[in-house]
């Protein structure tokens, strides 16, 4: 039987959190897939290499037209483990959308945190966004509650295209700095403005 360390669930739940998705099927144990555009190799192939024993496939290429524009991106699916169920378990609902649960307090460490950033981080004016655009806005007022509560940053939520997000000023992102930093990739740096 396969089982996670407490680093690789760490990564599953930054990752989860921004561009990562699970799959569970009836009478199946569930599965996660990690998609990233061709230009982040870097980040998405230290993702793979980390949770490479949880998979049995080496990573694809795929495309895609967006706005009648063709982008490549790498993408990879774990195999389908009874050690993810506990992950599945605090995003989804048998609806199988995700969500946010308040039970995300106990799972949100640095690691996640720095892979949350990484993924779906955006650099703003002196601060930092995180596009929590696929959640609703109680979902994102409990994130920023763990956030005051577990790290004591004080966050803002802002809107874009009537979506909320996670704005986090420069003198916030100070104090998880040193704890965050050491688990970014070098192409991603520019995010936390180093």
């Amino acid at each position: 039987m396969i089982q996670m360390t407490s680093f690789q669930r760490s990564i599953i739940i930054g990752i989860i959190l921004s561009d990562g998705w699970m799959q569970h099927r009836i009478r199946w144990n569930p599965k996660i897939g990690f998609k990233q555009s061709i230009k982040n190799f870097e980040y998405f192939w230290y993702v793979f290499i980390q949770l490479s024993s949880l998979c049995s496939n080496y990573p694809w290429l795929t495309k895609t037209i967006k706005r009648g524009k063709l982008f490549y991106a790498l993408e990879f699916q774990t195999r389908q483990l009874r050690c993810i169920i506990e992950i599945y378990t605090l995003f989804y609902y048998e609806s199988k959308i995700k969500v946010i649960k308040p039970e995300l307090y106990d799972y949100l460490d640095y690691l996640a945190l720095a892979h949350w950033i990484m993924g779906d981080g955006a650099k703003k004016n002196k601060g930092l966004t995180l596009c929590t655009d696929n959640f609703s806005y109680k979902e994102v007022v409990l994130l920023m509650n763990i956030l005051k509560i577990k790290y004591d940053i004080n966050t803002t939520m802002h809107k874009e295209k009537n979506k909320p997000r996670i704005y986090i000023n420069d003198k916030e992102l100070l104090k998880i700095l040193p704890y965050i930093k050491p688990y970014f990739t070098k192409n991603f740096l520019y995010k936390i403005h180093l």
